[in-house]
């Protein structure tokens, strides 16, 4: 039969198992709400700088266009030139015809 006083044993020592398990339940608690702040800061952070992206890519885009848009311009000009030295040399071609 089992006495008093390994009852009390069993009891003492099932009570420091408990007390352990408590102690690194909180620990483990503990820990995640720690991860999960983290990651939450870690996700605000990327939104973040998904958005910086996107604002650089159409900051890009925007000066592609512009570049584009000036290339455009700049062959037009130089058609206009062209045209002009074209016109300035008939005007002289006739000039020298009369």
């Amino acid at each position: 039969m089992v006495t008093t006083q390994e009852i009390k044993i069993s009891f003492s020592s099932m009570e420091e198992k408990i007390q352990k398990l408590i102690h690194l339940h909180e620990e483990a608690r503990k820990a995640n709400l720690k991860l999960m702040n983290e990651k939450r800061q870690m996700t605000i952070e990327l939104g973040e700088e998904r958005e910086k992206v996107k604002r650089m890519e159409e900051g890009y885009k925007n000066l592609k266009e512009m570049e584009k848009n000036s290339s455009v311009h700049s062959i037009s000009n130089m058609k206009r030139k062209i045209n002009d030295i074209i016109l300035e040399i008939d005007r002289n071609m006739v000039l020298i015809e009369k």
